[in-house]
C-alpha cells in the first residue's frame, strides 16, 4: 500500500468517526456522511440505526454514495438506493482494521 492509498483509507476512517459520534439517536432515520476517500464530500446519506450497525458490524465496511466508489481500494458489495456498501481488501483491509475505533 502506498502513501496515496494510506492517505484515502484515512480519509475514510475520518467520516465513519464523525459518523458514530452522531449516532446518538438509535430509534429513527438519521443522515450520515458518505464515507468516500474524498474529504470535500460532506454529502448526506439517510439510514436506519440498525442499517447503520449492519455496516459497521465488519470493520472493513463503509457506506459511500452511488458512484464514490474507489476500485483501488476497495471492492462494491451491494448497490443499494441511496448508497454503496464497499469493502477494504488486502494491505488496505488490514490497514482499516488497525484504524477501526472499536477494536483501539
Amino acid at each position: 500500500m502506498d502513501e496515496r492509498e494510506r492517505r484515502m483509507i484515512e480519509t475514510e476512517t475520518l467520516f465513519r468517526e464523525v459518523n458514530e459520534f452522531r449516532d446518538a439517536d438509535k430509534t429513527t432515520t438519521g443522515e450520515y456522511f458518505c464515507e468516500c476517500v474524498n474529504p470535500d464530500c460532506t454529502l448526506p446519506i439517510s439510514l436506519t440505526h440498525a442499517q447503520y450497525a449492519r455496516v459497521r458490524a465488519d470493520p472493513r465496511q463503509f457506506i459511500v454514495l452511488p458512484l464514490h466508489f474507489t476500485s483501488e481500494i476497495e471492492t462494491l458489495v451491494s448497490e443499494n438506493e441511496g448508497h454503496w456498501l464497499v469493502q477494504k481488501t488486502g494491505e488496505a483491509g488490514e490497514y482499516v482494521d488497525k484504524l477501526d475505533p472499536p477494536s483501539r
